[in-house]
């Protein structure tokens, strides 16, 4: 559960004394970590493990094949059948080619699995693909050696059954793959799965909507994606979720049931993150719409070098996006993160689980314990800078606990605390401390973060809010106003700096 600003008699701080000029640091870089922490060791593991890395093309994919070298097979529409879709992927040359699929709708009752080199290309908005009754539709998996050069265009997917985990689209050790106008509808569980080694896949145009789990996911060793211009609407968990996802010893790959289960009997739906676990890594989501998902609209469960640009994320039930349990080095930038937080379609047993049932209902039914627009917890060095962050119901951005080293600067932070209540208030940034939710987790106060040149707008009920013990963070150069209680909510006695905040900033 992240702590939330409970309502109490705090009386209004005083006004900080304006330190002169030249003291007056706004770039203050955090100073070197005088203690361990899982999250640094995991840096450093990391950045050593980036150098054995070959030398791969980064966010750089295969080049076409002329027309001269591709086998191309064009099924008519009076033979769109499954033997047919089948028989020429079969037949293409080793290394691979082009099937052209008609506009229409066939119905397969079996995975469509997908070697190296093949391309498949449908009519746009017109060629349907219904998946009944399997755990995947397409397969892309490589064994000995990586998949590779593998493209899907121009389809529409329909994944039905009962509902179990499963996706439409899987992918492990593959790369170089390139998902181009696909569109998924109704995945049992999830749209597109990345798992276990899935380096440079671009997905443009595609969406996901009405996931029975999540539209896009990535688990573990998938680094160098690139979601642009994609869409995940009305998922029951998140539009996107990327994770460290324990993998036990002698436990499958692929066997994401028991995986889940196994974190499920540790801590949530996450388990803590060691530093040598595999972590989605430098990947990019630009331009892209997460917005009515009935979780978070990004979940992050420890990644590396994360950035999410130009992206609008809106009115999920959950925060808007999470950057959370190990993660560091991420960047979100120029999004528009507004209307997330409600938390009105989480059941009993959700709430109990985040410990806040017992909290209260409003009269809308939604719960009392609000979430913030952007969230950060146990995360290091990211920073969030330009971007609109409004009518969120919890807190703007919140730091819930261990949060170092972290920048929030010149943003629109506005009218956020829309779920102020007779328990709780909220504020444009909270810096925090809350209680672990696991032995395994750190609770140490969030520290050595900047908050500068943000205009903090609106009734949040203070603009800036620090908890007691939180320490080295710098607050300086934020317009802030029409706050409730204080521009700057200090509970701090000394460590922090914090000045030059208020509605006239020269």
């Amino acid at each position: 559960m992240e702590k939330m600003g409970l309502r109490s008699k705090s009386v209004r701080p005083e006004s900080t004394p304006e330190f002169p000029p030249n003291t007056l640091k706004l770039e203050p870089a955090p100073p070197t970590p005088q203690f361990e922490w899982a999250l640094f060791e995991r840096m450093r593991f990391a950045a050593q493990v980036e150098t054995q890395w070959p030398q791969e093309r980064r966010n750089s994919y295969f080049m076409p094949q002329t027309a001269s070298e591709v086998a191309m097979r064009v099924i008519p529409p009076s033979d769109f059948t499954t033997n047919r879709l089948v028989t020429e992927i079969k037949t293409l040359p080793e290394n691979g080619g082009e099937v052209h699929l008609p506009a229409g709708r066939l119905e397969l009752t079996e995975t469509l699995k997908l070697r190296s080199g093949v391309r498949l290309v449908g009519v746009l908005g017109h060629t349907e693909l219904v998946f009944k009754n399997v755990d995947y539709g397409f397969l892309i998996q490589g064994d000995s050696a990586a998949v590779s050069r593998v493209q899907v265009e121009n389809v529409k997917i329909r994944h039905e059954g009962s509902h179990q985990f499963g996706a439409a689209i899987l992918a492990t050790k593959a790369t170089d793959i390139l998902f181009s106008n696909v569109e998924i509808l109704s995945p049992r569980s999830v749209g597109f799965l990345f798992s276990d080694g899935v380096h440079r896949a671009k997905l443009e145009r595609c969406a996901v909507y009405d996931a029975g789990l999540v539209g896009f996911m990535m688990v573990r060793d998938v680094r160098n994606t690139i979601l642009h211009a994609c869409i995940a609407e009305r998922c029951q968990q998140s539009g996107v979720f990327l994770t460290d996802l324990k993998l036990p010893p002698n436990m499958a790959p692929l066997d994401f049931q028991a995986q889940i289960h196994h974190t499920t009997e540790i801590i949530g739906n996450f388990g803590p993150f060691l530093p040598e676990d595999p972590a989605p890594y430098r990947n990019t989501i630009i331009d892209c719409s997460f917005r009515r998902n009935r979780k978070m609209g990004i979940t992050t469960d420890g990644v590396g070098y994360l950035r999410v640009v130009n992206s609008i994320i809106a009115e999920n039930d959950c925060e808007g996006i999470t950057i959370d349990n190990g993660s560091w080095n991420c960047q979100i930038q120029n999004c528009h993160i507004y209307n997330n937080g409600w938390r009105g379609l989480q059941q009993d047993v959700e709430l109990n689980q985040d410990f806040v049932e017992k909290m209260g209902l409003m009269k809308d039914g939604s719960s009392k314990a609000k979430l913030p627009g952007v969230s950060l917890d146990n995360a290091a060095y990211t920073r969030i800078e330009n971007n609109c962050i409004e009518g969120n119901w919890g807190d703007g951005v919140k730091f819930v606990r261990s949060v170092y080293g972290c920048t929030v600067a010149r943003n629109i932070i506005a009218n956020n605390n829309q779920g102020e209540n007779d328990e709780f208030h909220f504020f444009g940034v909270l810096i925090g401390v809350a209680q672990r939710q696991h032995p395994d987790q750190s609770d140490f106060p969030s520290c050595y973060n900047r908050i500068v040149e943000n205009d903090i707008l609106g009734s949040h009920h203070a603009g800036v809010h620090l908890l007691a013990n939180t320490t080295g963070n710098h607050v300086q150069n934020n317009r802030i106003i029409d706050p409730v209680f204080a521009a700057v909510e200090d509970h701090t006695t000394t460590g922090n700096v914090i000045q030059k905040n208020g509605a006239n900033i020269a």
